[in-house]
């Protein structure tokens, strides 16, 4: 057997050389059968506060979700948020939380993520109208019940899931990680790529030096054969390859899932996975590039803010439109408003709307993240709403 540190230097050196060299349905029913007296009331109020979530300029005119659905029309975003706020208020989430996941979800369905999914892991068929990607470290145990509801979610619904298996080994907390990382690499060059997955988080008590020396020999491998910088360089290549790809999409840890490039919340719940699943193969077609093109192009032409054009003409197209999805994603910090902040500093119904959207700014020219934009957009409306009330 080898020592206690040697996969773990060998996997540390082959990283370490690869970071520094690779440089039609039909529309939803606004108050669903399903839905209690109570519930009811709650989903109209949800949609009502959900800005429209539709690109298609036919479209346009229709100010929310409410108004939207009232009047018979629904587009694939809009489908999906309200077969979401339906599948939240029927699983005990509160109406307040709820509308939070739907403004968060549908920044998201505003910019899906097109991830690199060639040759990687997948369970089912690349044809399959709905692709599920999820970030997983082989030493998180709360990756190891994902993988569970994954192989449920596949066998429940084959002909419509395609599942896609991409690597991101939190090293600074789980030392074996980026090891079996790239075992499981190999695993996939040699066609077992889901058995080793398997063997791995049922065993995942188990892993370390030894545990992971014994998978290597039972596939007639030796760990230098994989761990040497030079022999493993296309296995690493591939772990580097998503970990960028989970950079770029701004995942916060794991297991993280996206729905045909849309990030999902309570993924590891096999009950949410379905609905979503079956939203998006009932839903309209998806928008085309062009026609979201065109509604971002519509959203960016001018200063919606009065009094913040100077600042505002400092940003590139894509920042304004991070700014307009953030702006009509979040709340308004007026005292007492339900409006949204981009209705509320259009209208400058307060100065705290104002100052909001003036820092947003600045942190985008900082190249802030967008999910910790929403945070501090979420802890200055809160913080405002809660002065307000004790000074009433």
């Amino acid at each position: 057997m080898k020592s206690m540190n040697y996969i773990k230097t060998l996997c540390a050196a082959a990283l370490f050389s690869l970071l520094t060299t690779q440089c039609a349905a039909q529309s939803p029913n606004l108050i669903p059968d399903t839905l209690s007296t109570g519930q009811k009331i709650d989903f109209k109020s949800i949609a009502e506060q959900i800005p429209n979530p539709c690109p298609e300029e036919e479209l346009s005119e229709y100010e929310n979700l409410k108004t939207l659905l009232e009047a018979g029309k629904t587009c694939h975003d809009a489908y999906i948020l309200s077969s979401d706020i339906v599948f939240y208020l029927t699983h005990d989430v509160t109406a307040p939380k709820t509308e939070n996941l739907i403004r968060a979800e549908a920044t998201q369905l505003s910019h899906p993520h097109n991830f690199n999914t060639t040759d990687r892991p997948r369970l089912g068929q690349p044809s399959a109208p709905v692709e599920v990607v999820v970030f997983s470290d082989f030493q998180c145990p709360f990756c190891a019940r994902a993988a569970q509801t994954l192989h449920k979610l596949h066998e429940a619904r084959p002909d419509s899931v395609s599942i896609v298996f991409k690597h991101l080994p939190l090293q600074s907390i789980h030392p074996y990680a980026a090891a079996s990382a790239l075992i499981a690499a190999y695993a996939h060059s040699q066609g077992k790529f889901w058995e080793i997955h398997d063997k791995l988080f049922e065993s995942q008590k188990d892993i370390g030096p030894d545990f992971l020396t014994e998978v290597v020999h039972d596939m007639g491998m030796e760990p230098s054969e994989i761990f040497d910088p030079a022999k493993g360089q296309a296995l690493g290549v591939t772990i580097v390859e998503d970990l960028k790809d989970a950079d770029s999409a701004e995942v916060a840890g794991t297991p993280s899932f996206f729905v045909n490039g849309v990030e999902v919340q309570g993924g590891s719940n096999l009950e949410r996975m379905i609905a979503r699943v079956d939203a998006e193969v009932n839903a309209p077609a998806q928008s085309s590039t062009e026609a979201r093109k065109k509604a971002r192009d519509r959203a960016v032409q001018t200063c919606p803010y009065p009094g913040l054009e100077e600042h505002y003409a400092l940003l590139s197209s894509a920042k304004r439109v991070d700014l307009s999805m953030l702006a009509n994603a979040s709340l308004c910090p007026c005292p007492a408003s339900k409006q949204t902040l981009h209705e509320c500093a259009s209208q400058q119904s307060c100065k705290q709307a104002t100052e909001l959207l003036d820092h947003i700014m600045t942190r985008l020219h900082e190249d802030a993240p967008t999910e910790t934009l929403l945070k501090e957009i979420e802890t200055f409306v809160r913080n405002e709403r809660i002065q307000s009330e004790q000074l009433e």
